[in-house]
């Protein structure tokens, strides 16, 4: 695609905007995403137009009326600083008829809630850990038919939002304690699984109709204590201090064994094109030590700093980042 586009690129901002200077509306570590990936379109050479978004619609309909785009790039995750509406934006996108980057309302919607996502995978032999969703204020669901350790998350959120050392619960008192805090503190329901054993898997995938699986990464803890469990934690994925004490690293995956690496892209394909993804995604997966492959979940509209995964495999495919966010441009553009 070497057409000039008009781009606007929208994104939530923490509190109401009170000017277009948008780094002001954010920590410097929080404004990376967007920073990167504005100075990229740039680069590229297209007409970016920028909009900041927290809790009125109107300003981002007014935009869109007065200087029509060729494409939204969306990195819109919530709003009023809930990502339970995450979905929305993209489908006001759609009413609009305004083509847009990323997936559409509904997959946002599904792969959201991490229930509806296990069920759609499960008629496609794609193995998740069994669980029990307790709903918010609820605490009576049985949890006889899952194995202990169990896993404590919220069933509507991302980021690892909700995510620490307690998550992980090896019998029920705990499970339930963990519950009741993020029903009290978040507001959101929980969804309790069985803990995997195993590596932290990341399989990046880009396209639409034909689908290219990346490089993979791994995360690995280097001198975290053995005798605890390692997954990713929200300390772990953001906070650079804790993760440089721990030497908790996000490389390129260790060598799998022969076959392995075609199995999970297989799997990441299915769980794509199951889900209905476009553009761009991310599976976490678990393997195990019998080399069972687990999707924990699937990611649409990751993250696209020059460091994350997507970006990194990118790279370890030999596609730059400005030719990765130009390929994700042309998916949505083309997709609509």
């Amino acid at each position: 695609m070497k057409q000039k586009l008009k781009v606007l690129i929208i994104f939530d901002v923490p509190e109401r905007p009170t000017s277009t200077d948008w780094s002001r509306h954010f920590r410097p570590e929080d404004w990376k995403n967007e920073l990167d990936i504005i100075q990229a379109v740039k680069k590229i050479g297209h007409e970016v137009r920028l909009l900041g978004v927290h809790d009125r619609i109107r300003p981002l309909i007014t935009e869109i009326r007065r200087h029509p785009p060729d494409i939204v790039f969306n990195l819109l995750e919530a709003y009023v600083n809930d990502r339970r509406h995450e979905s929305n934006i993209a489908g006001l996108l759609d009413l609009l008829n305004v083509k847009h980057t990323g997936s559409d309302a509904a997959t946002l919607s599904i792969c959201r809630n991490k229930l509806f996502a296990k069920r759609i995978l499960a008629p496609h032999r794609i193995k998740t850990p069994r669980s029990v969703v307790f709903p918010l204020g609820k605490t009576n669901r049985s949890l006889k038919n899952l194995k202990f350790p169990v896993f404590v998350k919220p069933l509507g959120q991302g980021g690892s939002d909700g995510i620490a050392q307690k998550s992980f619960a090896e019998d029920t008192p705990a499970c339930l304690e963990r519950v009741r805090f993020l029903h009290d503190h978040l507001k959101t329901d929980a969804l309790v699984e069985e803990y995997i054993e195993g590596r932290e898997v990341y399989a990046s995938v880009i396209g639409n109709q034909r689908l290219r699986v990346l490089p993979l990464r791994e995360m690995i803890f280097t001198q975290f204590p053995e005798e605890k469990p390692k997954f990713a934690t929200f300390k772990s994925k953001w906070d650079d201090s804790f993760r440089r004490k721990w030497g908790i690293q996000n490389i390129f995956a260790a060598p799998l064994p022969n076959g392995m690496e075609k199995k999970i892209a297989h799997i990441s394909r299915t769980a794509f094109r199951a889900l209905n993804l476009r553009g761009y995604g991310r599976l976490d997966l678990r393997i195990t030590p019998e080399n069972e492959i687990y999707v924990i979940e699937v990611n649409p509209n990751p993250a696209l700093t020059r460091e994350d995964e997507i970006a990194q495999s990118a790279l370890k495919a030999k596609i730059s980042y400005p030719r990765l966010l130009q390929r994700i441009l042309w998916l949505g553009y083309q997709s609509q």
